[in-house]
């Protein structure tokens, strides 16, 4: 599983430098990632599978997560999964 936060660190203020700075330099890929994700925070604690629901492979969800990770738009870290979550990729809220 992965969780994630807006912004360096959960810094919002970092997000909206990082957006100002990088937004125009998005793929249409990364940027529907990114809306994903933005109007994810609204429901802490959601668990998608972001991979599915933007219909991308695993591989190019994860070069997408580093992108923005890189541009400073967003902070992630995984967890173990356990048996039942061995799944398809998914996000978790935190």
């Amino acid at each position: 599983m992965l969780g994630f936060v807006l912004g360096k660190d959960g810094n919002l203020h970092a997000f909206f430098e990082a957006f100002k700075h990088y937004g125009e330099q998005l793929t249409d890929g990364e940027y529907a990632l990114l809306r994903e994700l933005v109007h994810l925070t609204r429901e802490p604690g959601s668990t998608v599978n972001m991979a599915q629901k933007l219909a991308i492979s695993s591989d190019e969800l994860a070069t997408q997560l580093t992108s923005l990770k890189a541009y400073g738009l967003i902070d992630y870290w995984t967890k173990p999964q356990s048996s039942d979550d061995a799944r398809l990729p998914a996000l978790i809220i935190r």
